[in-house]
């Protein structure tokens, strides 16, 4: 039998919860044990977890911690900070005074500090991402950062979700119905997917179906409507899969919360390579960047 490797994370001894909100630590998903029945698990939003472990100098698969509700962090030891995913207004106190962290950037704090957060501007999941010692790098000049806009060229520019047909699209009476529609996720959503709610419903001949393997961002026709599988998804699934949202968009969808307008484009498999291929490349060119051409910001981040 496959063991899934553990790793360790050092963040105990670096800051503590002074008000816990919703938050756990994560790292990227394990693939690999899907016949014995486990999911990949992991961040919700890799992309993001990697852009954050990488503006400090990280492994992009370091844990991070991922939050949902913020909690109020105070630092117990030297260590640098960046803020992805999901943006919130954050703001470091140092005894009496106050300074804007924003996304994006760097950040050096010491012990006694306090982390805190305010209103969600987009998005569902934040990361926090961190490591020991401060954002100076032993020659001077400060971790580089460089923003999302810069390093999203692989993202559909009209804001859609990108799909491939699934197995059992051909059953589908008017597949066209899946693009046309103006659909809307719902409250029924966790880390193992979530339900989309429109009109007109789609409809599917195939009625009864042994259950097969399913994907990160697979689309099920449920009787009530689609379903679009998460990374905490089940392994197997007996609703039709109508489609499979691409590699490049999955972690997209970890930024979705209820109640938010979803559009659809289809995608051909050389298209979908293509995108894979241009999102490894953006966070290349973000680690070259970050060796390369970091040094300090005056106003108190870091930027390349």
């Amino acid at each position: 039998m496959n063991k899934r490797k553990k790793t360790l994370f050092p963040g105990k001894a670096a800051f503590r919860f002074l008000r816990p909100g919703i938050s756990e630590i994560v790292a990227l998903p394990l693939y690999g044990s899907q016949d014995l029945g486990v999911s990949p698990g992991g961040a919700m939003d890799c992309f993001s977890l990697k852009r954050g472990n990488l503006l400090l100098g990280r492994p992009p698969g370091w844990p991070a911690l991922e939050i949902l509700v913020p909690p109020e962090i105070e630092i117990l030891s030297t260590l640098s900070f960046a803020l992805t995913g999901a943006r919130r207004r954050a703001r470091i106190r140092t005894g009496t005074s106050l300074r804007e962290a924003e996304h994006d950037r760097v950040y050096s704090v010491g012990p006694g500090d306090r982390i805190t957060f305010g209103e969600k501007q987009y998005g569902l999941r934040t990361y926090f991402c961190f490591r020991p010692g401060s954002a100076e790098d032993g020659t001077g000049r400060g971790a580089g950062t460089v923003s999302f806009s810069d390093i999203s060229a692989w993202a559909d520019p009209k804001g859609r979700i990108r799909v491939l047909p699934g197995p059992e699209h051909g059953r589908l009476e008017d597949p066209r119905l899946f693009f046309d529609n103006v659909w809307r996720t719902t409250a029924r959503m966790d880390k193992m997917g979530m339900r989309l709610a429109g009109t007109p419903k789609l409809k599917c001949d195939l009625v009864n179906m042994v259950s097969g393997p399913v994907a990160d961002g697979t689309v099920q026709l449920a009787p009530e409507g689609p379903i679009i599988l998460l990374r905490h998804r089940q392994t197997i699934g007996g609703y039709p899969r109508i489609f499979n949202v691409i590699t490049a968009d999955v972690d997209l969808l970890g930024q979705y919360g209820p109640g938010q307008i979803i559009r659809f484009v289809r995608v051909n498999r050389n298209e979908a390579c293509k995108f894979a291929r241009q999102k490894e490349l953006a966070l290349a060119r973000l680690s070259r960047r970050r060796q390369n051409l970091n040094y300090a910001d005056p106003a108190g981040g870091l930027l390349l």
